[in-house]
This record gives structure tokens, C-alpha cells and sequence, in this order.
């Protein structure tokens, strides 16, 4: 072999053994510590970091971190939720459930995360992990989701227009709402992992649906009645709580609401006075035709005065009515005779 060539070899095997060196020096620290990943690009994958003294808690802040681009949209996704039209129980009660719903959409999707890296500076000891959740999967996931829920929308509200029967209406609206307010919780994650930020724009409002069945529930009429303990009071309760739930409370009504009140004092101990009972409402028709459903609360109360006992009992039956009534009803139209 001649100079020239003998040369020219040894440059080439010097510079294979370098770069093989360098690619297995150890500990050498990884791209993703301080910056972006050649392996997990953004545009492919969602990515968080953690650092601790502890390789467990560094793996859980690595998540913690990832899912942190998720939770902003709890608080976003309840500000739009309250520009929504009003129904008859107010738009609070609509963002606590869109945003139970984001809550419980991003805990399922945070199961896809994966700690695909991990590693521990040889000089500080520090543990550093990666997670990631790829873009990809999740997108074809939550269309997937949405297109399932867009279907069982439209056939809800198909149902709703096909019957007569009111309370058939009015349970097909109510599944085709909460059929939605899923959905808007799986578009909010949809807008975060769909590098565009488009995800899939809702086909029928929010607000729209919430106002269609408020209009249903406005032709429902009831009477309010009341039995057992403290009956004119409770009558007058029950009647306030079912006009605030969007109601048609009339006393020539198709439907008889019945509330019945029982209750006894405990023995006094430690100077409180206690009070127990139950509160059941049943719903009928008033024609003589079918009982709709029967829903029981248990009530519990004390005070330092007897007097004072059984003004809490009232007002925890008044909080009772007033937050729960509404989907009572709506428990009733679906068909569950318990209510929901």
C-alpha cells in the first residue's frame, strides 16, 4: 500500500473511531434536558420534563409537566361555557359540567403518556425524564370519540323530533346536551394535541341545545303539592324549586309533584340538638295514567338551639330541592324511576 493511500486510511479509521467514541461516551447529556429532541420532535409529540433528586418523583414531574399543557383549558373551557345562552338553572351549573368533563377526558388521556428517556447527571446526581404522548395516536383517538358522539347527537335529537310525547323530548334533548358537553371537552384536548389547533369545531353550539331544552322544559307543566311534616311551608319550597328549574308550575298542570317531609329530633348531646329525616318527591300524572318516579334525600342537621335545629332542616331541604330538582325531573323523562 503506498503512502497516499495508507493516508488516506488511516484519517477514515481515525475518524469512525471519534465518532464512535463520541456517540457512546458515556452519561453524555441528552438533547431533550435543556432543549427540544431529535427523537421526539414537537411536531410529532407532546413533551414534558422532570428533574429531582428521586428517579420515581423525576418520572412524575415529567408528567405533571406534560399535563400541564392540558389544564388551562379547564378554566378557558368554563369562561366559554358561561357567554353560553342561559337556561333556567344559570350557566354555572353548565361550566361545572363541561369542566368535570375536561378533568375526567384528560385524566384518560394522560394513560397515554410514556417516559421514553431518562437520565442522571454523573456530576450532580440529578434524575431527568421525558414523557411524551404522540400526536398521532391520540389525534386518530379523539376524532374517532367525537365522530361517535356527533352520531349519537343526531340521533337524539332525531328521537326528539320524531315524538309527541313530551318527556320522550325532553330526555332526548337532555342525552343529546350531555352527549355535547363530552364532546366539548374532548375538542378542547383535540385543539392541544392537533398541531394546526383546529381540532374538530362543534356541528351544534352549546348554547343552542341548552336553550332547545329549556323551551321543552318551560312546557312542562307541574303542580306542586306537599305532605307530612311542615307541609304548607315544603309546598311553597317545592313550588319555587321547580319554577327556578325552568318549570311551568301551574295548578291545572298534566303532571302532580308530590313532596313529603319526615322528620324527628334526636337527644341532645354535648348541648347540640340534633335533627334527622327524609325528603321524597314523587312525580305523577294527573290523569290517572303513569307514575313517572319517586327520589329520596336523607337529611341531617344540628344546632346549639332546638329552634334553630329545625330552621337548618328547612333551609338544607330548600338546597336540597333547588340543586337537585331539575335533574330529578330529567332522571324521571329518561326513565329512571329514582331520578338522577
Amino acid at each position: 500500500m503506498n503512502t497516499r493511500k495508507m493516508s488516506l486510511f488511516l484519517m477514515v479509521l481515525l475518524g469512525a473511531v471519534a465518532a464512535c467514541s463520541q456517540a457512546t461516551k458515556p452519561n453524555a447529556q441528552p438533547d431533550w434536558v435543556l432543549g427540544g429532541s431529535a427523537r421526539y420532535p414537537v411536531s410529532s409529540y407532546l413533551l414534558g420534563r422532570g428533574q429531582a433528586d428521586n428517579l420515581g418523583i423525576a418520572k412524575d414531574r415529567a408528567r405533571a409537566d406534560l399535563a400541564k399543557i392540558f389544564a388551562v383549558n379547564v378554566s378557558e373551557q368554563t369562561k366559554d361555557v358561561s357567554s353560553y345562552a342561559q337556561t333556567a338553572t344559570g350557566p354555572a351549573k353548565n361550566s361545572l359540567d363541561v369542566s368535570r368533563n375536561i378533568s375526567t377526558q384528560t385524566d384518560e388521556l394522560l394513560h397515554g403518556v410514556e417516559i421514553v428517556a431518562t437520565w442522571q447527571d454523573p456530576v450532580t446526581q440529578q434524575f431527568y425524564a421525558l414523557a411524551a404522548l404522540s400526536r398521532l395516536k391520540t389525534d386518530a383517538a379523539l376524532r374517532q370519540q367525537i365522530a361517535d358522539l356527533d352520531a349519537s347527537t343526531q340521533a337524539y335529537m332525531s328521537g326528539a323530533q320524531a315524538s309527541t310525547d313530551l318527556f320522550v323530548k325532553i330526555a332526548a334533548a337532555s342525552r343529546a346536551l350531555n352527549a355535547q358537553r363530552a364532546r366539548a371537552a374532548l375538542q378542547q384536548e383535540l385543539q392541544v394535541v392537533d398541531i394546526t389547533g383546529r381540532g374538530m369545531p362543534p356541528i351544534w353550539p352549546l348554547g343552542r341545545l341548552q336553550a332547545d331544552r329549556a323551551a321543552l322544559l318551560a312546557q312542562l307543566k307541574i303542580s306542586a303539592q306537599a305532605d307530612g311534616q311542615n307541609s304548607p311551608a315544603l309546598q311553597k319550597l317545592l313550588a319555587g324549586a321547580l319554577a327556578n328549574a325552568g318549570f311551568t308550575v301551574t295548578d291545572s298542570a298534566d303532571y302532580n309533584m308530590t313532596a313529603n317531609l319526615n322528620y324527628a329530633d334526636l337527644e341532645p348531646r354535648d348541648g347540640w340538638y340534633w335533627v334527622t329525616g327524609t325528603l321524597q318527591v314523587t312525580l305523577n300524572a294527573n290523569n290517572g295514567g303513569q307514575a313517572h318516579g319517586v327520589h329520596r334525600w336523607d337529611i341531617k342537621v344540628s344546632a346549639t338551639d332546638p329552634q334553630l335545629a329545625h330552621q337548618r332542616l328547612m333551609d338544607q331541604v330548600a338546597q336540597d330541592l333547588n340543586s337537585d330538582i331539575q335533574a330529578t325531573v330529567l332522571g324521571f323523562a329518561a326513565g329512571d324511576g329514582k331520578g338522577q
